[in-house]
């Protein structure tokens, strides 16, 4: 497992790539964000998207996913208190494929928990044109591999 020591300010990794197809989209559409252009190409053909678009919770959690299984080793992730500056900045598309850049942008150790530290992760994820598409910053609570 990749530890709170094993990370360090500025690495960066690519993962991915992963996408969903209509199908999928229309299903996550109809079951957490039912809006017209998640739903259909109808739906999205007067609108700003033109065709069936992605919700971006599910671009979200696709994203997610990618950060939890995308590597060879797992994160050592202790849970997470939240993330900042959520962007969706470009329509996801059936089929786009998607990666996710993820850099370490700060560290610390938890001043009242010895066994972890807290790592801030800067994400962008990006269509097979490198246009990112969202983007947002991840706060992780990781496990110390040696606590105190």
């Amino acid at each position: 497992m990749i530890h709170y020591e094993d990370l360090t300010v500025g690495d960066t990794v690519e993962l991915g790539p992963t996408s969903a197809s209509a199908e999928e989209m229309i299903a996550f559409a109809k079951r957490y964000d039912p809006q017209p252009f998640h739903l259909s190409d109808e739906g999205a053909a007067d609108t700003y998207f033109g065709r069936l678009a992605a919700s971006g919770w599910h671009t979200a959690a696709l994203t997610m996913r990618l950060m939890m299984t995308g590597r060879d080793e797992p994160l050592a992730s202790l849970g997470s208190p939240g993330f900042e500056n959520l962007r969706w900045r470009k329509p996801v598309y059936p089929d786009d494929q998607l990666t996710a850049l993820v850099t370490v942008a700060s560290k610390r150790l938890s001043e009242s928990r010895p066994e972890m530290g807290l790592v801030q992760f800067e994400i962008e994820t990006r269509n097979q044109d490198g246009v990112v598409v969202m983007s947002f910053v991840s706060t992780s609570m990781m496990a110390r591999r040696e606590p105190g």
